[in-house]
C-alpha cells in the first residue's frame, strides 16, 4: 500500500473533495497511511491517521481550524508565538501535546500558502475528541445485521 504525504492530498484535494465518499466507502481507499499523520496526546496515546480518517475530519470541519490559533516559530530557545486566524484555510493533520494542560505542537497545512505550517491550538483534548468520535467501525455485513436486528 502506498504512503501518501500531506503536500500530496492538497495536490489533488479537488479530486478528494469529488471523491470523498467513495474513498469512505472503500476499505483499501480508507486505509492509505498518510505519512506525519498522527494523533499523540498524552496520557491518552498515540494514533496513525489514514486518508480515510483525514477526509473525515476536515470535511465534517472538526479540523479545519477556524478558531484563532498561535503560529510557532521553531528555534532553539523555544521560539515565539504570533497569532493566527484564518477562515477556511488551515486542515489540522498531526496533534501532539497533552490532555491535561492543553498544550500542544501542532501542524497544519494552509491552502493559502500551500505549505505546512506549525501552530499551537486552543486545546488538545478537544481536537482529540473529535477524532475519537470520527474512528471508522469496521464491522463486517454479517455483524452489522446482526447489531441492526437487536436494535429492532
Amino acid at each position: 500500500m502506498n504512503t501518501l504525504t500531506i503536500s500530496q492530498i492538497f495536490s489533488n484535494f479537488s479530486y478528494y473533495q469529488e471523491n470523498y465518499l467513495s474513498i469512505l466507502a472503500d476499505q483499501s481507499q480508507y486505509q492509505i497511511p498518510v505519512e506525519e499523520a498522527y494523533v499523540d496526546v498524552w496520557p491518552l496515546g498515540h494514533r496513525q491517521l489514514s486518508l480515510g480518517d483525514l477526509l473525515q475530519l476536515w470535511f465534517s470541519q472538526k479540523w479545519l481550524i477556524d478558531v484563532p490559533c498561535r503560529l510557532r516559530q521553531e528555534h532553539k530557545d523555544g521560539g515565539c508565538k504570533t497569532p493566527l486566524h484564518r477562515q477556511q484555510d488551515l486542515y489540522l493533520y498531526q496533534l501532539a501535546g497533552s490532555a491535561l494542560s492543553g498544550s500542544n505542537r501542532s501542524k497544519v497545512w494552509s491552502l493559502s500558502e500551500q505549505k505546512v505550517l506549525s501552530v499551537e491550538l486552543d486545546s488538545a483534548l478537544k481536537y482529540y475528541c473529535f477524532q475519537k468520535g470520527s474512528n471508522r467501525i469496521n464491522l463486517s455485513d454479517t455483524q452489522l445485521i446482526r447489531a441492526l436486528h437487536s436494535a429492532i
